[in-house]
């Protein structure tokens, strides 16, 4: 029989020690059955064998019943005390009274009881079976058998003791073992409790690189339960654990090289999106070996948002103020410059030598650029929104795309609408909000160079009801990581004949409209811009 099947037949029954009674039991036959066919014949009576297959029999209905229904046969533990002791004293009676063996049956009786019930009852069992057995054998002592009953009687009743004292003494160290095993499970609980309920991710890694503990913030941010990564490594689950600086430093800790490392801004591209993390970790050692490692991960993806949107509306409140004073002091001689050169165009143009007329429309045009340039300072620095009022997202998007439409399809562009049903409204100026998505368009045009898709989406934004998101995604050359972090800045651009301002004045608008604007970006595969912005009380869209 295998382990798991004595475990199997120890549960339903009530435990490994109510699974030695039957045992017992079955032993106590086959001893009397070898008994029975060993003795000498004038021993083998039918009395004798009737009694041995009786008990037999009767036996085999008991384990019967303790397997059917063990809790309403174990309670009927005192009948079959008196049945078991009944058939031990007629067996001594038929087998010789005072020069039997079997004598050793009422050893195991009482030390049965002193074990499941106590010492205190296998005692008074070991006293009632002397009396009885003094009774029974007395016609047949003689002088010298009085000496070898003096002996089974101490031996009956030290068996009862003894019996007793180890099971009391094995019951306390139980129990002892119980309390331990349920403080081991409580602090165990506690434990997990205090890592479930931190918002930071907590990874206990094995000697191998294995997950073996998988925290619930963990669960939340890459939507994978406990169980489906125990067991796995943590490239399995994602592989940019696989590169940079924390793959190296967690090869040096789980090796035993280092006995914690600590990593700060660790970009990484996790399973719902492009994340930052401060990464704490500690080896674990086991018998001073490297046992594992425990990995905290803080997510500081939001704060490190934050703190690039606070520097990069520092660093434009400061080129607004500049941008205003330097447009001030070139407005007036430009527009002079541009009107003189254009009145002397029309005066005299034709009077005027061709390559003199060519340089004058040469000043004409670059002045005009001037003045754009001046005039998007302007914007720039005049970044407040003008008339405030109830903007529907939607119908923006689509008033919007009617101006883009038929040059797009001209191009190739295949534009796609995919508008969120019952938005909230915004609340904000709607002329300023279409400039900005106009400039989100047409930088995603250019980006194209060519046929190819632009998908302007409208949503609740995830996990914030009170937000709503405004995303145009284009699958055009993408932006190079280097050039990434500077595309909101004032007169950064990559195109020939851009000012750089365009960017700089929609993330302006949106700023003052209490909303986000936010890139991703991946060379080859496209651009994603989206806008999020506070809606009025959940009021329905039109």
């Amino acid at each position: 029989m295998t382990g798991a099947a004595i475990d199997r037949l120890a549960r339903r029954l009530g435990g490994p020690r109510v699974l030695a009674l039957p045992l017992i039991r079955v032993l106590a036959v086959l001893a009397g059955g070898i008994w029975l066919a060993l003795a000498p014949a004038p021993y083998r009576t039918g009395a004798v064998a009737a009694v041995v297959l009786g008990f037999a029999g009767y036996s085999a209905l008991l384990i019967a019943a303790l397997w059917w229904r063990p809790a309403v046969t174990l309670r009927l533990n005192v009948p079959v005390l008196l049945v078991d002791l009944g058939v031990a004293l007629a067996l001594i009676r038929l087998t010789g009274g005072a020069t039997s063996t079997l004598f050793l049956a009422l050893l195991v009786i009482a030390g049965l009881q002193s074990y499941y019930y106590g010492i205190q009852r296998g005692l008074g069992v070991a006293v009632a079976s002397a009396v009885l057995y003094l009774a029974l054998v007395w016609p047949t002592v003689d002088q010298l058998q009085w000496a070898n009953m003096a002996v089974r009687l101490a031996v009956l009743l030290g068996t009862a003791v003894g019996t007793g004292l180890l099971a009391d003494v094995e019951e306390r160290e139980r129990a002892r073992a119980l309390a331990l095993e349920a403080e081991a499970r409580g602090r165990e609980a506690f434990i997990r409790r205090v890592v479930e309920g931190l918002r930071e991710g907590v990874i206990a890694l094995d000697a191998e690189g294995r997950i073996v503990a998988w925290n619930r913030a963990l669960e939340r941010r890459y939507g994978l339960p406990e169980p489906a990564v125990r067991g796995r490594t943590l490239a399995e689950v994602d592989p940019g654990f696989t590169r940079g600086p924390l793959a190296a430093a967690l090869a040096r800790l789980l090796r035993g090289e280092i006995e914690e490392f600590t990593l700060d801004g660790v970009e990484q591209t996790l399973a719902r999106g492009p994340h930052v993390l401060n990464v704490k970790s500690n080896v674990l050692r086991a018998d001073g070996q490297p046992a594992g490692a425990v990995l905290l991960l803080e997510d500081v993806t939001e704060r490190v948002a934050l703190e690039r949107a606070a520097r990069q509306a520092e660093k434009l409140a400061a080129l607004g103020t500049l941008a205003a004073g330097v447009a001030h002091e070139i407005n007036n001689p430009i527009g002079i410059i541009s009107s003189r050169a254009e009145l002397v165009l029309l005066e005299r143009g034709t009077a005027l030598p061709a390559g003199l007329r060519e340089d004058l429309e040469v000043i004409h045009r670059q002045a005009q650029r001037v003045a754009r340039i001046v005039q998007g300072l302007l914007s720039f620095a005049r970044r407040a929104p003008g008339t405030a009022g109830p903007v529907d997202l939607n119908r923006l998007v689509e008033d919007t795309l009617l101006l883009v439409e038929k040059q797009a399809s001209k191009d190739g562009i295949r534009l796609v609408r995919k508008l969120g049903d019952g938005l909230p409204v915004v609340r904000g100026d709607a002329q300023a909000l279409q400039q900005v998505l106009m400039n989100l368009l047409l930088n995603a045009r250019d980006a194209l160079e060519g046929p190819g898709e632009i998908r302007v989406e409208t949503a609740r934004a995830p996990g914030a009801p009170d937000r709503v998101q405004l995303r145009v995604a284009d699958t055009g050359c993408g932006i190079p990581p280097e050039v990434l972090p500077r595309i909101f800045d004032p007169f950064f651009t990559t195109k020939p004949t851009g000012t750089g301002l365009g960017l700089s004045i929609a993330y302006g608008i949106v700023r003052d409209h209490q909303g986000t604007l936010e890139v991703e970006s991946e060379p080859g595969r496209g651009t994603t811009f989206t806008i999020t912005l506070p809606a009025r009380a959940l009021e329905a869209s039109a």
